[in-house]
């Protein structure tokens, strides 16, 4: 899989939202999905996702906090 015209957005304050923008290639280049015309919002498609497949992407996330806290603290 590959990911190509890929560029992800902040929508504007006061949204916390992100926007993902692109086409979802195979790996002969050839488009199998996007994320629309209009992109995808990070917060509405999360939300849809199930129980496990949230539970288990906060697990890898808080790895990625812990090593930011840590790193705030040693500045």
């Amino acid at each position: 899989m590959n990911l190509q015209n890929f560029y992800i957005q902040k929508e504007p304050a006061p949204s916390t939202d992100w926007r993902v923008y692109g086409d979802i290639c195979d790996d002969a280049g050839n488009i199998i999905s996007t994320f629309g015309v209009d992109g995808t919002s990070v917060n509405q498609w999360w939300v849809q996702q199930d129980y496990n497949f949230q539970y288990f992407t906060v697990n890898q996330f808080a790895l990625v906090m812990a090593q930011q806290i840590i790193a705030g603290v040693a500045e």
